[in-house]
Order: structure tokens, then sequence, then C-alpha cells
């Protein structure tokens, strides 16, 4: 018998402008995990505009935020270097 395995997770290779997008979704879309997501949103110099829904707490993203924060170029990822005292 031969098994057929379905695969559910959307591919985003296109995003829609006027749809708003999740954490995961957008985690997808930039092929980065969700923590990073986070950091992109607390990020210093460059953060990612994000809208916080008032009845849940969910956080949500814009399609024409999301290409335009693409099109501009993700910050550097990586662990932060440790500052060494001498």
């Amino acid at each position: 018998m031969e098994k057929r395995i379905m695969i559910l997770t959307k591919h985003f290779t296109e995003i829609i402008s006027e749809q708003f997008y999740s954490v995961s979704e957008a985690a997808r879309y930039f092929k980065v995990h969700r923590c990073t997501i986070y950091a992109y949103i607390n990020h210093p110099t460059k953060p990612l505009p994000s809208v916080k829904l008032p009845n849940k707490k969910r956080i949500v993203f814009q399609g024409a935020d999301l290409i335009a924060y693409k099109a501009a170029g993700l910050p550097k990822r990586g662990r932060k270097p440790k500052l060494v005292n001498f």
C-alpha cells in the first residue's frame, strides 16, 4: 500500500499587501524562526511594524509592511557578541 503525505504548510512566495499575517506566517515568509520575528519587532534601529489586536493578545502584520521590510533588507541574524572586559 502506498502512503502519501500531504503537506499543509503554506509557501509564501507572494504576499497580498492588504491582508494581515500572523507571526508564524511572517516567519515563514522571511524564512526565520518565530522568535526572530519578535526580535525584529523590538529591533532598536529598524523595528518591524506590527499591530496588536485589542480583543486578542495577538500581533499581526500588514502585508505591505512585510514586503517593504524584506525589500529594505532584514537585520543581521545571529547571536549578539559578548563584550569582554580586560
